[in-house]
């Protein structure tokens, strides 16, 4: 474990707007900063950040905390892996145990599956042979350490030998169970390890050798620490370049490993599949816009129409490389060189183009849902000037009234999400002040008994709050969320951070209390009567009655 004091530290000395801000651009709205949220798709910036607390919380899918759950959940790391990221910002020195994560595990047993597939494939002259002829050098394989699976379930008896368990094989998807027995599920295909953003192994994609074999490419199933529509291929490889340079999407792995074996490093690959609006999320971390670079042929051309929606509705402008048809990336920049490719690239289209050029338009019915087509996709731009740009270009384009253009959109205006909590139940107003104000915490601990609160989740906030609030030194919002129990919770208690009210002067904070004791312990006493039980009965009657000459004797004072 880390050390209580160096995590204290590293969240104290780390200027939350400065580190989100050097992830998303951030613009100051009043006292706060804002944003597009990186974790769901939206037009308008509903994600927020306090400078004054050191929280961050979006009004349109609820996610919020401190700098250490940012940096958890933008980067996909543990805990322990977010501290020493943040540590390593501010020059801080740490020493870990070894206590790991509940995943540690699962990324053990596919680091010695990847170092089985690297050994096999050494000892595989077909395999060596295939990425000679591939044109990959030694060090493009070996930063992507890709590797051969051989048959003959090779990989579960290697796995027994070292006392690996069954069940980690089974759920990092390397074997399969039938009545039979265990299988592997890589057999006779090349290895592409699909590394996390932190580095880790946490699947494998394999490729087969032999082109008459179906299919052509197979993925690990999804388990507990991969997801296919929510990772990319080459992205660990290629984060340090996509801030500087547009990212390039292309279709296949051999595509990938191509250009950067060329020298082209700011490429990331879908994983077998369409390009999903999770993904498009990832690379609008990193830009806002994206090179679409599918194969040329009718199935890539289907495959970048789709991607074109997904990335507009994420509010990334898609650029579209058209290659000629029978070409795809890896063998275009084979023939052509990396100049070659550079050359296509600075040649690309707008979904305006693509769309005219790969859409029959010779009929006015051709033409009309041509323009529809594009007319659709427009409609998903959020942002007025580049909309006008796009409505100017498609009224020269095609000799038309841009009001007619306009009202053909039909676009439900967005109002900007404003930083506001609104907070109806009674008990949360009250656990947004105590959760704020260490003093006022006080009062409640001793005037409010945990289960007077109704809702669950709440009455597992107001236990913590009372459990740290005796430690005023420590006690406060941020470090409330770091200790809350789930992502429930720690979003719901960051929204907390938004949330205005005056503060009530003592004397009325101390009656909402009382109020809110009454009205549980009124339930109670309702319930030991339904139940027969008599002397519980007497006593909440009693407390009951003395809580409500409490409230009247503040009542009167306040008046």
């Amino acid at each position: 474990m880390i050390k209580k004091e160096i995590i204290d530290r590293i969240r104290n000395e780390t200027d939350i707007v400065e580190l989100i801000g050097s992830y998303l651009p951030l613009k100051k709205a009043g006292k706060y900063y804002r944003a597009l949220c990186p974790f769901h798709t939206e037009k308008a910036p509903s994600f927020y950040v306090s400078p004054e607390r050191q929280i961050y919380h979006c009004f349109g899918c609820g996610v919020g905390g401190s700098v250490i759950t940012f940096v958890m959940n933008y980067e996909k790391l543990s805990f322990p892996e977010a501290i020493k990221s943040l540590a390593s910002r501010l020059g801080i020195t740490l020493e870990f145990d070894k206590i790991s994560s509940s995943n540690q595990p699962l990324y053990d047993t596919c680091e010695f599956a990847a170092n089985f597939f690297t050994r096999q494939m050494n000892k595989s002259e077909t395999a060596m042979n295939y990425l000679k002829r591939r044109g990959l050098k030694p060090e493009t394989i070996q930063k992507f350490r890709l590797g051969f699976a051989p048959g003959g379930n090779l990989l579960y008896g290697e796995a027994r030998k070292h006392r690996i368990p069954e069940d980690l094989l089974l759920n990092t998807g390397l074997i399969s169970k039938k009545e039979s027995g265990c299988y592997d599920w890589f057999f006779d295909r090349l290895i592409f390890p699909i590394l996390s953003l932190s580095g880790k192994i946490i699947a494998f994609g394999g490729r087969v050798l032999d082109p008459k074999k179906e299919p052509k490419y197979l993925n690990s199933p999804e388990t507990a620490i991969f997801r296919k529509g929510g990772n990319f291929y080459g992205l660990f490889q290629a984060k340090n370049f996509l801030r500087e340079n547009t990212p390039i999407v292309v279709e296949g792995n051999f595509d990938l490993l191509s250009l950067v074996d060329k020298g082209i490093l700011n490429v990331v690959a879908p994983l077998g599949t369409a390009l999903t609006p999770e993904q498009a999320l990832i690379l609008r971390r990193y830009a806002n816009c994206a090179i679409i670079a599918f194969d040329g042929d009718s199935s890539g051309r289907a495959a970048t129409g789709r991607a074109i929606e997904v990335l507009l509705k994420a509010n990334i402008e898609p650029q579209i490389l058209m290659l000629p048809e029978g070409y795809d990336p890896d063998k275009y920049v084979l023939k052509f060189g990396k100049d070659g490719f550079l050359l296509a690239i600075s040649k690309l289209y707008d979904y305006i183009n693509y769309i005219n050029v790969t859409m029959p338009n010779q009929t006015v019915s051709e033409k009309r849902a041509m323009l529809n087509q594009i007319m659709q996709l427009t409609a998903l731009l959020d942002d007025e000037i580049t909309q006008e740009l796009y409505l100017n270009k498609i009224s020269q384009l095609y000799n038309l009234d841009k009001t007619v253009l306009r009202s053909r959109l039909q676009k439900k205006e967005l109002k900007p999400t404003r930083p506001s909590v609104k907070i109806n139940p009674r008990e949360e107003r009250l656990l947004a002040i105590i959760a704020q104000n260490p003093e006022y915490a006080k009062l409640a601990k001793r005037e409010l008994p945990t289960l007077a609160i109704n809702d669950i989740g709440l009455r597992s906030i107001t236990e913590i709050i009372y459990d740290n609030v005796e430690h005023s030194t420590e006690f406060g919002l941020v470090q409330l969320i770091e200790s809350l129990p789930s992502d429930d919770l720690k979003t719901r208690l960051a929204g907390w951070a938004f949330y205005d009210e005056t503060l009530p002067k003592k004397e009325e904070f101390v009656l909402r209390l009382k109020e809110l004791k009454a009205a549980w312990l009124y339930r109670e006493l309702l319930k030991a009567k339904a139940a027969n039980e008599t002397a519980e009965f007497e006593k909440l009657t009693d407390d009951y009655y003395q809580t409500k000459r409490q409230i009247t004797a503040l009542r009167c004072q306040g008046k």
